[in-house]
């Protein structure tokens, strides 16, 4: 359900404003009404310093905080986070330096230490070039050390390394390879000082890291706080020439005492109204244990409007149905509700407890649809000795199918009824009566084709339901036009069908993810046959093939729910979204962890 919303207007004194806003900021209980306003400087400064230490906590993640010596970390004082950003940046340009040397290194290796001085002087007394070579020995002709002065001065794994003595103008038998400008000793001595430069620079920035991390953790609650503060005091607007300030704000209902005994005491002038049909006050969601578990699906869409109706509580025993009928293995359902309880159990503190408990229901759900399709890890659960006894209670395809069909029927029919009954709530009874024909009209055409039951009946309800629907089409629109409307949405006849057709895919997807699960068992099988290796490759298969189709399986059992709901069940239902969260104006910083 929708929290309901007050409107609050404060009376400031201007000088008292600053004070009073870091008062209400401490109670926590009101979101400010905001306007469209610019960024002025001081906006701009705390974004970018929260920017800044979000970007240096992302970074000292990455660091060895764990196993540093006492002297690495015992610093007194610490360089500003822009410092430490600088000094990463050098540290980064050493590791480029290291790597390019690393390079030059291995090309010189194989030559050996020579001076590079040495071989300009011979190019001078001999009047030639020394030119270096590369080539793979067993290419390598041997009569070019006739033709040439050719020197080989090394092979290493399976390349010949060799000089050729050039006369001028003389044709070479290879394009020669060009070599570092610096002797080989030079640059080993090089790469050592830039590894000493690059451990040095990582053993400072891992100390700065073990300290500093969970100060800026603080520093960035606090300077968030600062930022919402700040855009909050932009807010008051000033009236009868500065001489007044007013502060409007949202408060949820079940906290208005609170609220109010808070501004009694500040000695504040208020005044309460509730929203009008203009406003669109914050939205802030209150539901049951189960209903709360699926909010956060809700909120992949869209959250309501807050002058519309919250329909997790609606949706949320279908999506936990549609989950187990795409999946539909009582194995695989086993295996999700293991493994949530031991992440559970392991994290008892940790805020993602609530998507583990939703988890564990999904795999419920699966094991419950696997009863009714007869699966286990794709075996046919009626062919096994343990579960003949069942075997009258498993579907086969046919009744799969047309149980899918019969749950996408009633979720539409169901999400046609939260549609009038919203109509009927927010604008009337006249408004909801077209709906209402809809629903009567889709279970008439169900008797007369499908049950034949009450065909009498459904024959003549069935007009009831035709001219509730053409006559209240539009009833805001006079009765002329509201007919006009009403005929036109006959034509979203074809469209429901095409909603019905949709729920197919419950059915399509518990059948693939079970012929899958066959196919891995039948390559597992085949594998077994294999001499020695065969019950190694056995358990291979069948655990890696059965993961595959299990996480594969798990993504489109909750993906095409989400489909069926928030297009088929939303658009039937009539949900408009488009709700701001109620996010309220509150101090999250421990402020006694900074005054420390």
């Amino acid at each position: 359900m929708i929290v309901p919303m007050i409107k609050y207007t404060m009376l400031l004194h201007p000088k008292d404003k600053d004070a009073f806003m870091e008062k209400l900021m401490d109670v926590g209980l009101v979101q400010i009404n905001g306007y469209e306003i610019g960024e002025d400087a001081e906006t701009q400064e705390l974004s970018a310093t929260i920017r800044e230490i979000e970007e240096a906590i992302r970074r000292f993640k990455k660091r060895n905080t764990k196993a540093l010596d006492n002297h690495s970390i015992n610093h007194d004082e610490f360089p500003a986070l822009s410092d430490i950003a600088k000094m990463e940046r050098e540290l980064e340009q050493a590791q480029q330096h290291s790597e390019t040397l690393a390079l030059e290194i291995k090309l010189l290796e194989p030559w050996g230490n020579f001076d590079r001085e040495a071989v300009k002087k011979i190019e001078q007394l001999t009047g030639r070039e020394v030119k270096f070579f590369e080539y793979p020995a067993r290419r390598f002709d041997p009569l070019w050390q006739q033709k040439y002065a050719l020197q080989i001065v090394n092979t290493v794994e399976g390349n010949n390394y060799f000089i050729i003595f050039r006369k001028p103008d003389e044709e070479l038998p290879l394009a020669p390879i060009t070599l570092p400008p610096s002797s080989l000793y030079s640059l080993q001595h090089e790469q050592h000082e830039i590894l000493k430069k690059i451990e040095t620079l990582n053993s400072r920035l891992d100390g700065y890291a073990a300290k500093l991390s969970n100060g800026l953790h603080d520093k960035l609650i606090q300077a968030k706080d600062q930022l919402a503060l700040h855009l909050a005091q932009q807010q008051i607007q000033s009236v009868a020439k500065n001489t007044i300030s007013i502060v409007e704000a949202w408060c949820p209902k079940p906290e208005e005492k609170k609220l109010n005994q808070f501004l009694d005491d500040e000695k504040v002038v208020y005044l309460t109204t509730p929203p009008s049909q203009n406003e669109l006050p914050p939205v802030l969601l209150k539901n049951n244990w189960f209903t709360r578990l699926f909010e956060p699906i809700g909120a992949l869409f869209a959250l309501p409007r807050y002058s519309e109706m919250d329909l997790t509580v609606f949706f949320a025993p279908f999506f936990l149905l549609f989950f187990g009928l795409c999946l539909g293995d009582v194995g695989y359902g086993v295996v999700i509700v293991l493994a949530t309880t031991l992440l559970k159990l392991k994290n008892t503190k940790s805020p993602y407890r609530s998507y583990l408990t939703l988890a564990q229901l999904l795999g419920l759900s699966t094991i419950v649809a696997g009863m009714l399709s007869g699966t286990l890890f794709g075996l046919e659960m009626g062919k096994l000795e343990w579960f003949v006894s069942l075997s009258s209670m498993f579907l086969d395809y046919d009744k799969l199918f047309n149980l899918a069909l019969a749950i996408g029927f009633l979720q539409i029919l169901f999400g046609l009824g939260v549609q009038a009954y919203k109509l009927w709530i927010f604008q009337g009874y006249k408004f909801a009566l077209s709906k209402i024909g809809w629903i009567i009209l889709l279970i008439s055409l169900v008797d007369l084709y499908l049950i034949n039951s009450f065909t009498m009946i459904s024959g003549m309800i069935l007009w009831v339901a035709l001219a509730c629907i053409v006559i209240f089409g539009a009833p805001e629109k006079g009765w002329l036009k509201s007919i006009g409307f009403g005929v036109t949405d006959l034509y979203n006849i074809t469209s429901l069908f095409g909603d019905l057709l949709s729920y197919i895919r419950l059915f399509a997807l518990g059948v693939s993810s079970a012929i899958l699960g066959i196919v891995v068992n039948s390559i597992a099988l085949s594998a077994k046959g294999i001499p020695y290796l065969g019950f190694f490759l056995f358990l291979l298969v069948l655990i890696v093939g059965h993961t595959a189709n299990l996480l594969l399986s798990s993504l489109s059992a909750f993906v095409h729910p989400m489909r069926l709901t928030f297009v088929e069940f939303y658009k039937n239902s009539g949900f408009m979204g488009g709700g701001k969260p109620f996010q309220p104006l509150i101090r999250k910083a421990n402020t006694n962890s900074l005054t420390h």
